[in-house]
């Protein structure tokens, strides 16, 4: 019996000790970024993006997202192509966030790492809350506010600027990660 004993302590034991790393299902995911206008407030859909992230234990030990620019509809073609413009999305394709270990500290998750957008790399820090953790798959849930002045975008304008785009935009999202 206390041969079994250490046996599964030592394979659990091993078993946390091993990194895990998860990856996520884009039909089990989203993300939207949201802001305002002087015409009225908008939404806008990120249709390709992945997450992933690296557990040991119950540390994030690195957490990485990666969006593609042209993804990101508003249900009007014009204002998409405006976005695509602001975000010089031709030799900028993509978003991308990094992160070093984020330490498990309840439904609470604090993220600190770096977010790159039109070229332009800013620390960034926000909470996040864990709506669901198995050793199968991680729920993260989170919104993050920013001025798309701070990386360099001029906020969109229309009808030859009597339509203006608020500088504010809150990026939100909903991730499933799976163990691979």
């Amino acid at each position: 019996m206390k041969k079994l004993f250490i046996i599964v302590t030592l394979s659990f034991s091993t078993l946390l000790a091993s990194a895990q790393e998860y990856t996520s299902r884009p039909s089990e995911s989203s993300m939207k970024i949201s802001g305002t206008s002087t015409l009225h407030d908008w939404e806008s859909k990120v249709e390709t993006f992945t997450a992933t992230a690296r557990m040991q234990g119950e540390t994030i030990q690195s957490a990485a997202f990666k969006a593609t620019v042209n993804s990101i509809k508003s249900g009007s073609s014009a204002m998409d192509s405006n976005t695509y413009k602001a975000m010089n999305e031709s030799q900028f394709p993509n978003i991308e966030f990094t992160s070093g270990p984020l330490p498990y500290t309840g439904p609470s998750l604090p993220v600190k790492g770096s977010l790159t957008i039109a070229g332009a790399t800013r620390k960034v820090e926000f909470k996040a809350v864990l709506a669901q953790w198995s050793e199968e798959s991680i729920t993260i849930k989170a919104s993050y506010q920013l001025k798309m002045s701070d990386y360099g975008i001029e906020p969109p304008r229309a009808m030859m600027g009597a339509i203006r785009t608020g500088d504010d935009v809150t990026i939100s999202f909903d991730i499933t990660l799976y163990r691979k």
